[in-house]
């Protein structure tokens, strides 16, 4: 599997991981000025560059992240990290600057790991307009700090990014979630246009996606409808297990109907096929474990081809 959305990598910033290790994160990236640098820092292993289309590029390297040179539009297959003037040798300290909106979280994350690539200090910043917002901030900042215990915390007042940019030290790199509710990030982050050329190091702009089916799943489990019964149950121990004929999904078939049928065909006692899309959430495929149980659900493409089994992460 592996985002390990945010999870995992809040997991390693508090040290609940060893420090010579990191979550597994597959990184895919496309042409643009930083994203090959961006992703092999944010990669546990090999990336791998997207050329044609990008959904299936994520579905096929099992994609946890990409790093690209714009925000990919409504894309919500994974998380997104789009680099901004970004040069690794010219990083002395990386800022996450957090507003409690959709993204913070994983732009903490990004920058965590980061900090931890690079060698560099790490800190958690929280702005506001005035002194109304103030209290928000301080709450956000001692959120995240409790998250991320190693990491320095400020609270700066600012009207635009220009402000905020100018409280940063030289060298340092801000991470920002993309453009959601909050004042920070409609005020300060509307656009990559108002971060270019005002980061003193850089900037990368990151977005959240859910858990997809596709990150968690593993080799198809199925039998072929023409089997016996009989031969299942000696080659299986699945209580539902998926049945395929020429790759298609075609039907699920019970151990407790198998038991009864001895030599007749697993087609004879099969039912329906049930699956769930490898473009899923994992949010959409959880109905399916009442009928799976702890057995691999099967994952099938839009046409239908069984494409793998699904464990469901922990709830």
């Amino acid at each position: 599997m592996g985002v390990p959305h945010t999870a995992e990598l809040l997991a390693e910033s508090r040290g609940e991981m060893a420090s010579t290790t990191r979550p597994e994160q597959n990184v895919v990236w496309t042409r643009g000025k930083g994203c090959l640098e961006l992703a092999e820092i944010l990669a546990t292993g090999e990336v791998s560059r997207i050329q044609g289309d990008l959904a299936q590029g994520c579905i096929e390297n099992r994609a946890d992240f990409v790093v690209a040179k714009k925000m990919p539009g409504s894309f919500e297959l994974a998380n997104v990290a789009v680099p901004v003037d970004f040069e690794a040798d010219k990083v002395t300290r990386v800022s996450a600057t957090v507003a409690g909106g959709p993204h913070s979280e994983l732009a903490a994350a990004t920058a965590s790991r980061i900090a931890s690539a690079l060698g560099v200090p790490f800190e958690i910043v929280s702005a506001h307009q005035d002194s109304d917002g103030l209290g928000d901030a301080m709450k956000i900042v001692a959120q995240f700090g409790e998250k991320f215990p190693s990491a320095d915390r400020r609270v700066v007042q600012a009207q635009d990014m220009n402000e905020l940019a100018d409280t940063a030290e030289e060298g340092s790199l801000m991470v920002v979630g993309a453009p959601g509710g909050a004042w920070l990030r409609r005020s300060l982050f509307g656009s990559g246009t108002r971060i270019r050329g005002v980061a003193k190091a850089g900037a990368v702009m990151v977005r959240s996606a859910p858990d997809r089916v596709y990150r968690f799943m593993g080799d198809p489990v199925y039998v072929a409808p023409l089997l016996h019964a009989q031969d299942t149950l000696r080659l299986h121990k699945e209580g539902v297990l998926a049945v395929a004929d020429e790759g298609v999904l075609v039907g699920v078939v019970r151990r407790d109907l198998l038991q009864g049928a001895g030599r007749d065909a697993v087609a004879t006692v099969m039912e329906d096929p049930i699956s769930a899309k490898v473009d899923a959430t994992i949010e959409e495929a959880r109905p399916l474990e009442d009928t799976f149980g702890p057995d691999p659900i099967p994952v099938t493409d839009h046409d239908d081809h069984l494409v793998g089994g699904l464990s469901l992460p922990a709830a």
